[in-house]
């Protein structure tokens, strides 16, 4: 999970025209990695995501704060998944929520 984290910070981190995948898919092996792996929609919550984790940095939240919600929300929700539609949901409240953080 961590190096699924990183690899998502990285990500948000980067400039947005052109966001590479969260995960290495060849080398998926959790269910949260092959249902994001196997699911479209899921891929393009995860660079929304990823978008609106950049947009809160660039708002001036504080990075850290960000990473450590990030990594609760990852492991108690979004880990917790067990289906896409657990997971499209989980990834909707999260955007939401740093779209709204100040």
């Amino acid at each position: 999970m961590n190096k699924v984290f990183f690899l998502l910070l990285a990500t948000a981190l980067a400039a947005p025209a052109s966001l590479p995948a969260a995960i290495d898919c060849s080398r998926a092996k959790t269910n949260t990695e092959k249902l994001l792996c196997s699911n479209s929609r899921l891929q393009r919550a995860d660079q929304r995501m990823a978008l609106a984790f950049h947009d809160a940095i660039n708002r001036g939240v504080r990075p850290e704060l960000l990473m450590e919600g990030q990594r609760t929300w990852a492991h108690d929700v979004r880990d917790l998944c067990n289906d896409v539609e657990c997971m499209l949901k989980a990834y909707e409240e999260r955007i939401s929520e740093l779209e709204e953080s100040r």
